[in-house]
């Protein structure tokens, strides 16, 4: 997960209130560590290259989602 968006109060709360939110950030950062093993890799063969690029597609539509719930909270 992007670090400014975990440092933001709007993050932290909707972290601690917000279970779909919460789920949807967790699956980001599994999701981030998966990349981060794809990426320590000299070669990727065909079938992990289209699971990098799953995984890598996956992640932007979470934070899109997270921005926008973020974005929806607004006080």
């Amino acid at each position: 997960m992007n670090s400014s968006l975990r440092n933001d109060p709007r993050y932290t709360r909707l972290f601690e209130t917000n279970d779909d939110f919460r789920k949807l950030s967790d699956e980001h950062i599994q999701l981030k560590r998966e990349s981060s093993e794809f990426n320590k890799a000299k070669y990727l063969n065909p079938e992990q290259m289209a699971k990098m690029h799953e995984i890598k597609k996956r992640k932007l539509e979470i934070k899109d989602k997270l921005e926008s719930m973020m974005n929806l909270n607004v006080e």
